[in-house]
């Protein structure tokens, strides 16, 4: 039951708060129990010499398996390669505190409003999500604390303590791309010479090609760049709104023309309600357009009405029928996933009524977009109000 990370990897999130993995449903906390938080002035290094590191990592040591952690659990009992065994196979398993990695969400600053997102990751989220509800605390929230970074400079002052040693650095979201201050980083290391040590790694919406940055990139020993693509055509413009297919792909087949030896592109598809009935469609799409451009999976755990395991079990069952006897490797896991746990109805009650009120915002229908699975889902569509 043993991870890797709380020794090696600190985590900077979107809204301030900070943790040692994406995956973790916990934040590091002080003695007194309150948050950690670079909103309030708080640093990596407060998080890295805290009690509550010292007791991750012990529980860790002793082999429990933390609730905190569930998400792993359930890939993992799914058949799904979880983001614990991914790291603890790259890393090993030397569990020796020693911060080789760093995972920076430098704040929610972001040109999109993905369905399968929130305000906690995105600044265009937040806006909207005020306009439709002034009053909504969450967005107010993450409204303001997701300027972090533009408001702490204790944050940056600290940095410098963590670079040197460091293996890789993790820039995701918000849109990494459009935060300008992490070049700062990156030309701290090159000016500290390191940078021939760490390895890069970026999860962008592909909306923006930095064609002036790629000389700063290639001073890195490598740089791997994940790109957001659910779907094709009018579902992934629907999914990751308002991004333009054409333009993703295009910037795609830029970064795929980088020089092979340094940069490493891929594409992660992230697995939800919306294209649960066309998981094929992306990787038919990328092997007949492009060369070693590999896919990723992700399951959908937040938000919760958005998880395929949202579905009610009549739905999940058609859904499963639809792949056959033989499906591919991937979409086999998924549907272990989709079908391992039933999440509760009220979620799927919020799916179709979240889904109707962005709808209505956007001037989108689901039911053009999703056809067959509307079909599916018709009559709870029209029968909740």
């Amino acid at each position: 039951m043993s991870c890797i990370l709380p020794f090696i990897n600190l985590e900077a999130r979107t809204d301030g708060t900070m943790s040692v993995c994406c995956i973790m449903q916990e934040s590091a906390k002080k003695d007194e129990g309150t948050e950690f938080n670079l909103a309030n002035g708080d640093t990596l290094s407060d998080v890295k010499q805290s009690k509550w590191l010292q007791d991750i990592q012990d529980k860790f040591l002793n082999n429990e398996k933390l609730d905190a952690c569930a998400n792993c659990w359930h890939e993992e009992e799914a058949g799904i390669q979880s983001k614990r065994l991914r790291e603890n196979s790259y890393w090993g398993e030397d569990f020796v505190p020693n911060t080789k990695a760093l995972d920076l969400k430098l704040g929610n600053i972001c040109n999109s409003k993905c369905r399968i997102c929130s305000s906690f990751a995105s600044s265009q989220w937040a806006a909207e999500e005020l306009k439709l509800n002034p009053n909504n605390a969450s967005a107010k929230k993450f409204n303001k604390q997701g300027m972090w970074p533009k408001t702490n400079d204790k944050f940056w002052d600290d940095i410098d303590n963590h670079l040197k040693g460091i293996e890789k650095l993790e820039f995701f979201g918000g849109e990494p791309l459009m935060i300008e201050r992490h070049y700062e980083i990156l030309e701290r290391c090159v000016a500290l010479g390191i940078a021939k040590n760490i390895r890069l790694a970026y999860n962008t919406n592909a909306s923006i090609f930095p064609e002036d940055k790629i000389a700063l990139w290639e001073q890195f020993n490598k740089v791997e760049i994940f790109v957001s693509i659910d779907d094709i055509n009018e579902r992934f413009e629907y999914i990751r709104f308002p991004g333009n297919f054409v333009d993703v792909i295009t910037n795609l087949g830029k970064f795929s023309k980088l020089d092979k030896d340094i940069f490493n592109i891929g594409i992660f598809q992230t697995i939800s309600t919306f294209n649960i009935m066309h998981m094929d469609a992306l990787t038919e799409f990328i092997s007949n357009h492009f060369e070693d451009i590999n896919i990723h999976y992700n399951m959908v755990f937040t938000p919760s009405h958005i998880s395929p395991k949202v579905l009610p079990e009549r739905i999940k069952e058609k859904v499963t029928a639809l792949y056959g006897d033989n499906p591919s490797e991937h979409v086999k896991r998924t549907l272990s996933f989709m079908n391992g746990e039933q999440y509760p109805h009220h979620e799927w009650i919020n799916f179709i009524t979240q889904t109707r009120t962005i709808d209505k915002f956007r001037k989108e229908q689901f039911e053009n977009i999703f056809p067959e699975l509307f079909k599916l889902i018709e009559r709870d569509w029209n029968g909740i109000q």
